[in-house]
């Protein structure tokens, strides 16, 4: 603790010190995506057998970004002379990306171009004037209602002895949908394996900091 004159108190700091806390830091790599896709109307397509979708993009997602926020502030100069005061008054949460591994039967790309389609898609709300073509030159997009292509996404964040000891993070994102799907370059060079990345909006996210899911 500092001093009320600001100076920093010396403390001399063991090998035991630096053990205890740099023994036990997180890693990156244990994670699991948790999409829950099941109230979508068309998630069923792509479990014919009756099994949760949400466990395929679960195990294919390959990378994800925990999320960061920050305030909006505004600026008050009337309190006190000379002195520049700011007050948050809104919450700002940054997009969520995660990207999938795509296998062979192109599932994740087909899933989320659909749940894009079904957000503006064409292909639900065609009038009956261009014959519900989606090749038809009169075509126009029609967006549905915010309610029908809304769901949650949990990012499960925890250690590789998650088993004995339970020690998590979980965050909570409210009403995602995705945004954009960034575009997925092929070549005839070395192949490497296909990826696809998903960006998402989301009302607000919180943040169940012992989760023991």
């Amino acid at each position: 603790m500092a001093t009320a004159g600001g100076s920093v108190p010396y403390r001399t700091l063991s090998t035991s010190d630096f053990i205890k806390r740099f023994s036990a830091l997180a890693q990156t790599s244990q994670f699991r995506a948790v999409l829950q896709v099941n109230t979508l109307p068309f998630t069923q397509n792509y479990n014919p057998q009756g099994g949760r979708y949400y466990d395929d993009l679960s195990i294919l997602c390959t990378n994800a970004s925990l999320p960061g926020s920050s305030f909006s502030t505004t600026e008050n100069l009337q309190d006190y002379y000379g002195i520049n005061q700011t007050f948050a008054y809104r919450r700002d949460f940054d997009d969520l990306n995660l990207e999938f591994f795509v296998p062979t039967s192109y599932d994740t790309i087909k899933f989320f171009e659909q749940w894009m389609d079904f957000i503006s898609g064409p292909g639900q709300t065609y009038s009956v004037v261009n014959n519900g073509s989606p090749k038809n030159t009169n075509s126009f997009y029609r967006f549905q209602y915010p309610k029908s292509y809304k769901c949650t996404i949990d990012i499960h964040k925890f250690n590789k002895d998650y088993d004995t000891n339970k020690e998590d993070i979980l965050y909570t994102f409210v009403n995602a949908y995705p945004t954009s799907i960034a575009s997925i370059p092929v070549s005839y060079e070395a192949s490497s394996l296909l990826k696809v990345s998903v960006t998402f909006k989301y009302d607000r996210y919180f943040v169940n900091r012992a989760s023991n899911s």
